[in-house]
């Protein structure tokens, strides 16, 4: 049964159950009425003003798959992953932990290769400084891993290997191609 059974029954028959409390009817007429029953799909009218289709139990691994795997070639993170779960227009009330639930068992999202160029996030504390900053350095080079979080970074400018944790890295792609497009900006010429 899925979990949104009590509502399709409610905006159905308009019954509600003998054996409820006055308070578990108010709090259940208070929820229900941002729900709407359209034969056979429950809709959900959310805070934005945009309604959205209710997903049963069983359609909820191949949603988050899809939003997160095969959308734009992604692997997105959790949170870009629900975000994008939401614009296609797809509501259950465990959606945040089941995102999250799938991104940590996501093999490609949590795999790290030996060699791999990574951004480290450099997070000293400056109270005034002069100019603006990039929090992210640049790009390192993997050189091992340990099996508890642990990562072993060099820097190809000096070689030093140093150790990090594995939440102050980022994967870094430097394979996009460089355009160099030159645009003149002569003295403009009224006609007149």
């Amino acid at each position: 049964m899925p979990w949104f059974a009590k509502n399709i029954n409610f905006l159905a028959s308009g019954d509600l159950p003998a054996h409820w409390s006055t308070q578990d009817k108010n709090k259940f007429l208070n929820k229900v009425k941002n729900f709407y029953w359209d034969d056979p799909y429950l809709f959900k009218y959310c805070h934005d003003q945009i309604f959205q289709r209710c997903i049963p139990d069983n359609e909820v691994s191949s949603v988050i798959k899809f939003c997160h795997s095969e959308a734009c070639k992604g692997h997105f993170s959790s949170k870009k992953t629900t975000v994008k779960i939401l614009q296609c227009g797809f509501y259950w009330p465990t959606i945040f932990k089941d995102t999250h639930t799938f991104y940590k068992t996501c093999e490609n999202c949590q795999k790290v290769d030996i060699g791999q160029n990574v951004l480290l996030y450099n997070s000293r504390l400056h109270l005034f400084p002069r100019k603006l900053r990039l929090r992210w350095s640049d790009p390192f080079i993997e050189k091992h891993v340990y099996p508890y979080g642990t990562f072993d970074i060099e820097n190809p400018k000096n070689d030093n290997v140093f150790k990090v944790n594995r939440h102050r890295l980022k994967a870094y792609f430097d394979n996009f191609p460089s355009e160099n497009e030159s645009i003149g900006l002569n003295d403009p010429v009224y006609k007149g």
